[in-house]
Formats: structure tokens, sequence, C-alpha cells
């Protein structure tokens, strides 16, 4: 209940703004967790000299979860949380 009363007209509606700190923070997390840690990503290694080729697939992938996250909390501004939690 905590996203329906933040995602209020009067409180927070920039739900943009929410999903792009969300997968800003997210990459940067990751990122810096594989800079101290490579060894905690042992797929990385086989996309040697293919990152763009890799890239191609997980930017699509990256952009609909983006979109996703945007329409989930721009719902909250329209439904209630017990109709979201039944869709």
């Amino acid at each position: 209940r905590f996203n329906k009363f933040l995602m209020h007209k009067d409180r927070f509606p920039y739900s943009m703004a929410l999903t792009a700190i969300h997968m800003l923070v997210s990459f940067l997390l990751c990122l810096a967790f594989y800079m101290i840690k490579p060894s905690s990503f042992p797929g990385m290694a086989n996309t040697e000299g293919k990152r763009a080729l890799v890239l191609q697939w997980f930017v699509p992938i990256g952009m609909t979860f983006a979109l996703a996250l945007y329409t989930s909390n721009q719902a909250y501004l329209y439904c209630n949380v017990t109709f979201l939690q039944f869709m």
C-alpha cells in the first residue's frame, strides 16, 4: 500500500522519474559488483569480443522492463491496490 500512498497526484506523481531512478541504481550497483568481484559473473567471460551483440539482445529487454515498471507505477494513480494485486 506504500506505492499507492506514494504515487498520489498530490505527493509524488512522477512515475517516470521513479522508474529512471530504479533502473539507474540497479545498473550502478550491478556494475559496482562486477568491478569488485567479476568472478560472480561467469557468463561474462563467454561474451569477450561479442559485447555489442549481447547489447543488441539486452537493451530491448531492459527497455521493455523499464516500460513495464513505468506503466505499473503509473497504474497506482488510477487504480486501487486490490484491483492491481488481482491483475
